[in-house]
């Protein structure tokens, strides 16, 4: 059975500001980040936040699970249990309701705990841009009772802009990815794979915990992305 106990302590990720990434060049080593969602996404990083929260704060989720990136959400899912059954589980057959709305009560209670804040207090002002990766992001900032939030996106190769799950909450969710990697057989590629496809997402994960001065996170971080390259 899927806890998700974890949660509580993910959300201190929400809280890391700071730049994502530069307006540079591109690093042609990462790999793009390509989602399966399709008919899914919105038009702006503004109007994909509001979508997800808004969504969140009514218990749609079905809706949210289609404005966050889709492999990364898999991932999220399954890293708790260490299990690479569940993951194929859910990319075979994809992602049950009862699963979905687990995941997403636990992560709602978790904002409420930590921000202080129910996610219908939660107010987006404002977006910035950038790119990273050979991706294009944009940081969403937001203000609760409590703190300043910010809500990482990402656009897809259509012009979509979904939730960037593992930019927004890598800090706090690598110490879990660096265990699973070391655990997985050696036979099991697909997970390692699919973790080593957003690279440029936890890349700029790493870019926010430099920037937040999160030295714990960003070490995390940089063990994982040393992990997936070798």
């Amino acid at each position: 059975m899927l806890r998700f106990a974890f949660l509580g302590a993910v959300l201190c990720a929400v809280l890391v500001g700071g730049c994502g990434g530069d307006d540079g060049e591109a690093d042609p080593t990462i790999v793009p980040i390509a989602t399966s969602t399709t008919l899914a996404g919105r038009d702006t990083p503004l109007a994909a936040a509001t979508a997800w929260l808004d969504a969140l704060s009514i218990g749609q989720y079905p809706v949210a699970d289609v404005v966050v990136v889709e492999e990364q959400f898999v991932l999220m899912l399954a890293v708790e249990s260490f299990s690479v059954e569940l993951y194929e589980e859910l990319v075979s057959r994809g992602i049950s309701e009862g699963v979905s709305r687990t995941f997403w009560e636990s992560f709602s209670a978790g904002v409420r705990g930590f921000t202080g804040a129910d996610i219908t207090e939660i107010e987006l002002v404002g977006e910035r841009r950038f790119t990273a990766g050979g991706n294009e992001y944009a940081e969403v900032a937001a203000v609760s009772p409590r703190g300043d939030l910010t809500v990482v996106t990402v656009r897809s190769p259509d012009g979509k802009w979904f939730v960037d799950l593992l930019a927004t909450f890598g800090p706090s969710f690598a110490p879990l990815f660096n265990q699973w990697v070391d655990r997985l057989p050696p036979g099991a590629v697909a997970p390692r794979q699919a973790l080593t496809n957003q690279r440029a997402s936890l890349e700029v994960a790493r870019s926010r915990a430099l920037e937040a001065g999160a030295e714990e996170a960003r070490l995390e971080l940089e063990a994982l992305i040393a992990r997936l390259s070798g």
